[in-house]
């Protein structure tokens, strides 16, 4: 098969689950698979995304990801007239948007419908949020299959776009046991203290988005932080919704967070807190599990669906329960162990070869291979 891959979004400097799933499912494809042509369309900005294999052949085109017109030009006209030219079997696009008209078989991913809710959307409004339904709608509709990340997700799109649930595909993401490595004691404390982290603490992805609901998170830490020793460190950036003004003297923002850092800082803290209202998937609670550390998960959304037992789950709208699953965990040394192995235990559902060999089998089902 001649296959096209259509990652014109991708940003280097930004290191999101979309760049995640991008980089782990070419990597992964390139393992299992050294017979089919892949042609992997990118930006300007993304040229140093290095190919995996020699069957992974670049298409750079000349703009940058945050030109959005020249990006949907560039996917709605140049990425239809290659496949057209190559004679591609299958176009996969694996982020938000997808051209309308091909000349062949088509894949789409998209991971969640998060922008179709204005409440969840804080981050993606007015204009913008319209022009991504009607790319994204309009996309999946016309894809011959849609995957997305899990049962949770098929069921919102079901319902905000009308798919028939035999169109979609489920594939799970994954967490690589390589990137979840840990280093030796004196370089993780080192590691800690590059960012002013100090034991006991509590972690927590911040992160821009409105949905990962960390002012209650803030709460929830005022009404306890005077029972235990902890502190609070959000891992990332702060959402828009918190002032930096409003965060108390035992709150830490680390800022970016280079990969190799992320399974230190999580593995050192005495509990990983999950309080989104809204994954499609949900990677932070796997990586917290991979990083082997108790996780008290949300029970919203997808998150069940991914982290399994291996979680303390509490409602993210009810500051109250959230305070109680907080108390329950920090005061109980023996649940947070069987937590821990909990988790270990349900990481053995997910792989990104299992990820990359069902993404190969939609190709070839689309294709007729």
């Amino acid at each position: 098969m001649r296959i096209g891959i259509n990652i014109l979004y991708l940003r280097p400097s930004c290191v999101d689950g979309a760049y995640v799933y991008a980089r782990r499912l070419l990597d992964s494809l390139a393992q299992i698979d050294s017979e089919n042509v892949y042609y992997v369309y990118m930006n300007r900005e993304a040229a140093e995304f290095a190919m995996p294999a020699p069957n992974f052949q670049p298409v750079i085109y000349n703009f940058l990801p945050q030109q959005r017109l020249p990006r949907y030009f560039h996917e709605q006209v140049r990425i239809p007239l290659h496949a057209w030219r190559h004679k591609l079997d299958v176009v996969h696009s694996l982020h938000m948007t997808h051209p309308f008209f091909l000349p062949c078989r088509s894949v789409m991913t998209l991971h969640d419908t998060r922008f179709m809710i204005p409440a969840l959307a804080g981050d993606i409004y007015g204009f913008r949020r319209q022009v991504i339904r009607f790319f994204a709608g309009n996309g999946a509709r016309r894809a011959t299959r849609v995957i997305t990340d899990s049962e949770f997700a098929k069921r919102e799109m079901i319902a905000h776009f009308g798919l028939h649930a035999e169109k979609i595909n489920v594939v799970y993401l994954s967490v690589s046991p390589s990137e979840m490595a840990l280093p030796d004691a004196e370089r993780a404390a080192a590691i800690r203290a590059q960012y002013g982290v100090a034991q006991p603490y509590i972690a927590a992805i911040g992160g821009s988005y409105v949905h990962k609901n960390v002012p209650r998170l803030l709460e929830a830490f005022a009404q306890i932080c005077g029972e235990f020793p902890h502190t609070l460190v959000l891992i990332g950036k702060l959402p828009r919704n918190v002032a930096p003004e409003s965060l108390g003297e035992r709150v830490r923002t680390t800022g970016y967070v280079p990969d190799e850092h992320l399974p230190v800082l999580m593995h050192g803290a005495d509990v990983f807190v999950v309080t989104s209202l809204y994954e499609g998937f949900g990677l932070p609670a796997l990586e917290a599990q991979a990083a082997d550390v108790a996780l008290i998960c949300s029970k919203a959304a997808s998150l069940p669906e991914v982290a399994g037992d291996g979680a303390y789950y509490f409602d993210p709208y009810d500051t109250a329960d959230l305070v109680q699953a907080l108390r329950t965990c920090l005061r109980d040394s023996a649940l947070r162990e069987t937590l821990r192995a909990k988790g270990r235990a349900n990481l053995m559902r997910f792989s990104w070869e299992q990820t990359a060999r069902q993404t190969l089998a939609v190709y070839r089902q689309v294709a007729g291979r």
